[in-house]
């Protein structure tokens, strides 16, 4: 678990930090990605990064790992995240809140997250 657990704290600091490439570069090329508020699972890098880029233009959410667990099989992880969504001005969106992360992965890159 720990170089999975390395790569996801890692890839929270891009996310924190918008750097979506960087983010991408964690995934397997044929990756599922939830899009909450569009209700739907993203499919491709090039659709979670058209969905972040949107995302990043209009909030600025931030997640921060505070624990991870092992997930039902041993290629789960879980991630307990602390997330916040401010406006681009500062302003509070949504307050600050725990969510589960499961991660699903293959030769050691994200392949599936869902939250929980």
């Amino acid at each position: 678990m720990d170089a999975r657990k390395a790569l996801l704290i890692d890839a929270y600091r891009c996310f924190n930090g918008r750097d979506v490439e960087g983010l991408l570069s964690m995934m397997t090329d044929d990756v599922e990605w939830p899009d909450l508020p569009g209700g739907r699972v993203l499919r491709s890098k090039d659709e979670i990064r058209e969905y972040w880029q949107g995302q990043f233009a209009v909030s600025d959410p931030q997640a921060v790992p505070t624990d991870f667990e092992p997930g039902a099989t041993d290629d789960e992880i879980v991630a307990v995240v602390e997330h916040e969504v401010r406006g681009l001005a500062g302003e509070v969106l949504a307050d600050q809140h725990e969510l589960r992360h499961r991660y699903w992965f293959r030769d050691g890159l994200v392949r599936r997250m869902v939250v929980e």
